[in-house]
């Protein structure tokens, strides 16, 4: 559980009293023995297995741990799926974006925001469910975030799920995935509400659906000191992911999500975000790269590869073109793929491409594009090439940036 599960409870909490549903009172938050939470934990365990349709292999082991220890341990799992170089090299791949500001170490602030507030969190590497001392595993937010955490323990024993590694924001396959396990979790999370909390049982599916919608309203206020990029890439797989997996469990119950887990799991940002194209089986695709070696100063390597999915892309657009625009430019999103290379003399240029599903979706990015462009500190350029694929390219030098977005644009 993190503070971004935080802000999910509280949601949570507030769309069951927006449709009327009483979740009771809060009740007190004592400090418990191990021995006592360890029974309340398991209480919790049987009544998620019945709302997600699944029963453990075994409890996962428990222990109590501090705050101080739960940041080590957050840091310690995002140094374990994500190297140190890879970490780094996300960070000047956002600033270049205009996503992050250059003195920020995503190291730190993910390790401050997985941790605060926090209650009790999985680790999936050792199937160890932590618990904070003191936190109070009687009061509801514990319970509820407790049956969150329970459902991804339920869920790694029964699918086998491992994090990928070297995944970290900008990789879209990654992104959809995670929006998979934050949705399922939430969804049964509220499912475990009303099971638990007064609702009479089963939540109909379009009550279900109204307290899911009420999670748009979710988001990490500015306060925490978070660059905006960075809170709302925590709150997507929550969010859209939970409209994702009720969608598709109101349509073919628990089993239906059983297979995105096992052998249809979604593609990308963009499948989560339209869930028809991910049931159509419409996903993204291939885009490459060519000719940028021989566009750049001898002696230019390779740092990086990945892709920039929907949201990214819309995430990319906002700050030039506000949400509506941007939401509205990146959802003909068709595939993309980026290449950072690194200057012999020192700087970084950062090659990016995307197909569009139409001409005009094609035109209305490259439109967007421009604005982000103009916006950001490097000097960039935007290109359209061959077969409707849009270029952008951002390097130290304008005159460099043109001629790889030519080059590449063919």
């Amino acid at each position: 559980m993190n503070g971004v599960l935080v802000a999910v409870v509280v949601a949570l909490v507030a769309a069951f009293a927006a449709i009327g549903i009483a979740m009771g009172e809060e009740e007190a938050a004592p400090r418990e023995p191990l021995e006592d939470v360890s029974a309340r934990v398991s209480e919790i365990a049987r009544d998620v297995e019945r709302v997600r349709e699944l029963k453990f292999e075994r409890m996962p082991r428990l222990r109590l741990v501090s705050p101080e220890e739960a940041t080590r341990d957050s840091l310690r799992e995002v140094d374990h799926y994500v190297s140190r170089r890879r970490q780094q090299i996300e960070e000047g791949l956002l600033v270049m974006l205009g996503l992050l500001p250059p003195d920020v170490r995503l190291r730190q602030i993910l390790g401050e925001a997985l941790t605060e507030e926090v209650a009790g969190y999985y680790l999936p590497r050792t199937d160890t469910m932590a618990l904070i001392r003191g936190a109070g595993f009687g009061a509801l937010a514990s319970e509820v975030t407790l049956a969150h955490e329970l459902t991804h323990a339920l869920e790694h024993q029964s699918f086998d799920i491992e994090p990928e590694e070297e995944t970290f924001f900008t990789e879209d396959r990654g992104v959809g995935l995670t929006a998979l396990r934050e949705g399922s979790a939430t969804v049964a999370m509220v499912d475990y509400v009303a099971l638990t909390r007064g609702a009479g049982g089963d939540l109909p599916e379009e009550l279900r659906a109204q307290v899911l919608e009420e999670f748009e309203r979710i988001g990490l206020p500015a306060s925490t000191g978070l660059p905006r990029y960075v809170r709302e890439s925590l709150v997507f797989p929550y969010a859209a992911g939970g409209r994702f997996v009720h969608r598709i469990q109101s349509r073919g119950g628990w089993l239906a999500v059983d297979r995105a887990f096992e052998d249809d799991p979604p593609l990308s940002s963009e499948q989560i975000m339209h869930p028809r194209k991910y049931e159509v089986g419409e996903g993204p695709v291939g885009v490459r790269l060519r000719g940028v070696r021989a566009a750049l100063p001898s002696g230019a390597r390779v740092v990086a590869r990945g892709d920039l999915g929907e949201f990214d892309t819309a995430q990319f657009l906002r700050d030039a073109n506000g949400r509506r625009r941007s939401e509205q430019a990146a959802a003909g999103w068709g595939g993309s793929a980026f290449e950072m290379w690194r200057l012999p003399r020192g700087g970084d240029v950062l090659v990016m491409a995307w197909a569009w599903d139409t001409p005009r979706d094609a035109a209305e990015f490259e439109a967007a594009a421009e604005l982000s462009v103009r916006r950001l500190d490097s000097a960039g350029a935007v290109n359209s090439g061959n077969e409707g694929v849009v270029s952008v390219v951002l390097a130290p030098r304008a005159s460099l940036a043109r001629r790889v977005a030519r080059r590449i644009g063919g």
